[in-house]
């Protein structure tokens, strides 16, 4: 498939048409973007829709308590994703920045309520998923943005998904909005982990001149001014937030929106397949630790510590580097995964999944290490994953 590039001997800059039929070469710098005030407005309307939802959720009770799994301090509103969705309204309906799609939108607005639902009376997980994947059929169906075509995966040409499209982009927002949502506990990680695909897609999109490009930085401001609030001092002017269902899986979806949006046409800026590179920490502690919990006879919804960033405290490593090291660690993925773009889209999947294999292995046999030295879990000798 197509992917629209910068000039390949200069990063940041490429070749836009003129009306006489000439080529103008054009660097980044050099074209119109939201002005300074527009982002500077954007990014105060942001913070003070998170101080004033913080300051609402202590009053209508939602909040996050300490508890078994969860060690923080005092009670946190889980108010950062209406914050984040309060900013997005005001961008695209008082700044006049168009989203993706108007629909696309709409779907997310009905997300935000029912995940503000979840916060206060927890959804059976089964029918939350469902749900999820029913708003991913919808952003198919109604909402202008589906994956058509997942690329040349086999090396036998481009595999148009026909009537697969919408259970597959269904599948692809019930798994990133759960992905999101199960790596959304220590301070900073899943904000950090929406922030990182959507500013690779946002200097991608403005590389390539794609109209979407000022949405993807209407939703990339707001995760910055939340990681400031989220990681800051607790306090009067700083109110800690966390981002709460509303924010976790919304911005899941939206995040798959965003891939989608810009994988997929004439306009996509990423192959398909690299859509996978951006998102690989999320995707992949999921997807592990839903096989640790199968390994081991657990409900595959169960909540527990054998999530990566877990592994991590549990080895000694405080919040604040876990949040380090996973985020090189994604930024090295998605690195790794744009690089991959020059060869065939069959090899960087193909990497992709031996990469899943060594991430499984390791976060498995680390947890089994960690549980044996608490005398939780005998030593099985047999089991290749083991120490």
């Amino acid at each position: 498939m197509t992917v629209r590039r910068a000039h390949p001997d200069c990063w940041g800059a490429c070749w836009v048409p003129a009306d006489d039929g000439e080529s103008v070469f054009f660097r980044v710098s050099e074209w119109p973007m939201l002005p300074i005030g527009t982002l500077a407005l954007i990014g105060a309307f942001a913070a003070i829709a998170l101080w004033s939802t913080a300051w609402l959720g202590h009053r209508v009770d939602l909040v996050d308590r300490p508890s078994g799994r969860k060690n923080h301090t005092g009670d946190i509103p889980l108010t950062g994703g209406l914050a984040i969705y309060a900013t997005l309204l005001f961008g695209t309906m008082v700044l006049s920045i168009p989203p993706y799609t108007a629909m696309c939108l709409a779907l997310a607005s009905g997300l935000v309520l029912l995940s503000v639902y979840d916060d206060y009376q927890h959804l059976n997980a089964t029918v939350r998923l469902v749900l999820h994947f029913g708003f991913g059929g919808l952003l198919a169906m109604i909402g202008g943005i589906s994956i058509s075509n997942v690329g040349n995966l086999l090396a036998a040409g481009d595999i148009p998904l026909l009537w697969l499209s919408v259970p597959l982009t269904g599948l692809s927002v019930a798994g990133l909005c759960n992905a999101y949502n199960m790596i959304d506990g220590i301070n900073g990680l899943s904000a950090s982990l929406v922030a990182l695909p959507l500013a690779v897609l946002l200097v991608l999109a403005r590389t390539a001149g794609h109209d979407g490009a000022d949405f993807a930085l209407l939703l990339l401001i707001p995760c910055v001014i939340f990681l400031v609030f989220n990681l800051g001092p607790n306090n009067t002017v700083l109110p800690k937030v966390f981002l709460g269902d509303a924010g976790s899986v919304t911005l899941g979806f939206l995040v798959t929106a965003s891939l989608v949006y810009f994988s997929q046409g004439e306009n996509a800026v990423i192959l398909p397949v690299t859509a996978l590179w951006l998102v690989t920490v999320p995707l992949m502690d999921m997807l592990a630790t839903m096989l640790g919990r199968w390994r081991r006879g657990a409900r595959l919804t169960e909540a527990d510590r054998s999530h990566l960033h877990h592994l991590l405290v549990d080895q000694g490593m405080g919040s604040r580097q876990a949040l380090a090291v996973l985020v090189a660690y994604a930024g090295l993925c998605a690195g790794v995964g744009l690089a991959l773009e020059h060869v065939p889209e069959s090899l960087s999947l193909l990497i992709f999944f031996v990469l899943f294999i060594v991430h499984c292995a390791f976060v498995l046999r680390r947890r089994r290490a960690i549980l044996q030295s608490s005398g939780a879990v005998p030593p099985v000798a047999s089991d290749p994953l083991a120490d």
